[in-house]
């Protein structure tokens, strides 16, 4: 079975911006536990877009699951010029999991108002469960989710303490 991670922003809005500091470390177990709860349900292949924040985290979770387990990684590109004006250690991130998936879909060659939706629903058309990370579901791809008979699931890990 195939799982979409999207998130709803909400761990770029966290007042630290250091990833080894305090929440991250407890984000990103939270992520790796969810992961691994839905692989040991039978979700062995999963679509992110590779955004910086919860995407970029759970592709690095799930290509290193990928090291001992049979897990797919596939990446929905919004457009070609994603990463560029990230900086550099992010876009090393993000092109390390690049090179690591099974499969990377562009969706768009430049830049578009809807490019992102466009990437949500190239990967839900190819889901059967919408995880969203975030303090509600209330997003684009939780509603074009519901409409295509997709389940969704909202994962929220994000308190207030952060």
């Amino acid at each position: 079975m195939t799982c979409t991670i999207i998130s709803t922003g909400d761990e770029l809005n966290i007042a630290c911006k250091n990833e080894n500091e305090l929440p991250y470390p407890e984000i990103k177990a939270k992520l790796r536990e969810k992961i691994w709860e839905l692989y040991c349900k039978g979700y062995d292949s999963f679509w992110i877009n590779c955004e910086y924040g919860v995407p970029l985290w759970c592709g690095e979770i799930i290509s290193a699951l990928a090291m001992y387990n049979d897990i797919e990684l596939n990446i929905a590109m919004p457009y070609e010029e994603q990463s560029t004006n990230w900086v550099e250690e992010h876009r090393d991130r993000f092109f390390k999991i690049h090179a690591e998936s099974d499969n990377v879909d562009i969706i768009s060659h430049q830049y578009t108002d809807n490019c992102y939706e466009l990437a949500d629903e190239h990967m839900i058309d190819n889901s059967d469960l919408l995880l969203v990370i975030g303090i509600t579901s209330n997003c684009y791809g939780a509603s074009y989710a519901k409409g295509r008979g997709v389940k969704l699931d909202n994962f929220n890990i994000f308190s207030e303490n952060y």
